[in-house]
């Protein structure tokens, strides 16, 4: 190892001190970056884990221009860091065979299906005209990059301690983007939502992406729901001073879609869970009651102009009866309707590929209309089996954190796929990276259960 550490440092300073004087400072810094995050990957992996987990959400975007389909090729920082571990590690597990290649997980399978499927259909779309090969190809990578942090992830994380600490530095990533999306509303100027960092510049509020922010919360939120049944008295209040920090920011992302996730997530906690239910639910009250009656109403208000109001003004006709939407509102029904009615039936099994059919804000018009009737039921199963696998981990551990973390997964699923109404969750990157390093954190505990668990989870107490 250490002939190893030895060779790299030598070979990186020879490079960039040739750099330096062949091009700008600048491309140098950002080389002598990615070199160094690449020896953390290949020297370090659980040390580059922690960064992945800080860039996440505290990545800067390098904007590429508009794409087709009312898309924006948006590059961030932490992409060419998630590239630059994979291949590190990748390498590490070629060089030092300390481990098998492929961890076995429940999800591994229907995740290469779901990738073959969108490579396939994109690949006719190609062939027929409808997707440019360019377009196509970057969102085609974007979609599998979320899919690499969830492999390299799982076969990185050996133990229960180790899936505690990441989830420790996840909660000090939350805490940073409250802090943050309080500033930005703040400073933002008039009709501002809260954001996440490095969004939107200060006084731009109309370019933030507040949704993307929400489903973040909803990951958040549904950790610490059950983190709140699990922990012990000593914890629970530790966690419901975070719930009551976090609450308001997340209400000023006035994301309708997101309050929806919420509600659902909510429900299913009461629902499940038998644990502290009464307790969870007066201590809730108090902490939401906290927040000024000014912001409920603005959020309040928000709700309502979906449907009341003068930007009321699309009519829609539902089992008989007439009701209004305002135009945004409008155009999601408007796109999952286009699907259904013209896009699915020319191409029904493979679909018209990616970024075939635009970016409609409805998740599952997306599936259908890119991946057709097989890439939808592909995505479906995929997602019930981190359900049943969380879902497992839940009923076999005893460890209080271990059964938050698990059931906590459980409820974010149940968010986001509430969410995907009206969003395009499941292909955004601040939602996306997060929920599959924790989906990659279960799955780590998952495949140290034994085996009678996994293949009964309903039988376990």
């Amino acid at each position: 190892m250490i002939y190893l550490v030895f060779f790299f440092s030598v070979i990186s300073a020879v490079a960039m001190g040739y750099l330096a004087a062949a091009v700008s400072y600048n491309i140098v810094i950002i080389l002598a970056l990615a070199v160094t995050a690449g020896l953390i990957a290949f020297f370090s992996p659980r040390g580059s884990l922690v960064l992945l987990i800080c860039s996440m959400l505290l990545s800067p975007e390098l904007g590429m221009g508009a794409v087709a389909g009312g898309r924006s090729a948006v590059l961030r920082y932490d992409d060419i860091l998630v590239v630059i571990m994979f291949f590190s590690w990748l390498a590490r597990s070629a060089i030092i065979k300390d481990k098998p290649f492929v961890t076995d997980t429940p999800v591994q399978t229907p995740i290469l299906i779901y990738i073959s499927i969108c490579v396939l259909s994109t690949a006719l779309g190609v062939l027929r005209g409808d997707v440019r090969f360019e377009t196509a190809s970057f969102y085609v990578l974007k979609y599998v990059e979320y899919f690499l942090i969830y492999f390299m992830t799982v076969n990185i994380v050996d133990s229960k301690e180790e899936v505690k600490k990441y989830l420790k530095y996840g909660l000090w990533v939350a805490i940073i983007v409250t802090f943050y999306a309080y500033y930005y509303y703040a400073n933002a100027g008039p009709g501002a939502r809260a954001g996440a960092p490095f969004e939107a510049p200060i006084g731009k509020p109309s370019e933030s992406e507040p949704a993307s922010l929400g489903g973040y919360y909803l990951i958040i939120f549904g950790l610490l729901l059950s983190l709140l049944a699990e922990l012990p008295d000593r914890r629970f209040f530790l966690i419901l001073g975070l719930f009551s920090f976090m609450f308001p920011a997340f209400l000023v992302t006035y994301s309708r879609a997101s309050y929806m996730g919420f509600v659902a997530m909510t429900l299913a906690f009461f629902a499940i869970l038998r644990k502290r239910r009464l307790l969870v639910l007066v201590f809730m009250g108090i902490a939401i009651s906290g927040v000024s009656m000014d912001l409920f109403e603005r959020a309040k208000n928000r709700i309502t102009m979906t449907y009341e109001g003068e930007l009321a003004t699309q009519k829609l006709s539902i089992i008989g009866r007439d009701i209004n939407l305002e135009e945004s509102a409008f155009q999601r029904y408007i796109s999952l309707r286009t699907v259904l009615t013209e896009k699915l039936p020319k191409h029904p099994v493979l679909g018209w590929g990616v970024t075939g059919v635009g970016l409609g804000d409805n998740h599952y018009a997306l599936v259908l209309g890119e991946t057709g009737l097989a890439g939808f039921f592909v995505f479906l199963w995929m997602l019930y089996r981190i359900y049943r696998a969380a879902l497992s981990v839940y009923k076999t551990h005893d460890d209080p954190w271990v059964r938050g973390l698990a059931f906590g997964l459980v409820l974010a699923l149940i968010g986001l796929l509430t969410q995907c109404v009206g969003v395009n969750t499941f292909i955004i990157v601040r939602i996306m990276e997060p929920f599959w390093f924790l989906t990659a954190l279960v799955m780590a505990l998952y495949k140290d259960m034994p085996n009678t668990a996994k293949t009964n989870p309903a039988d376990q107490p």
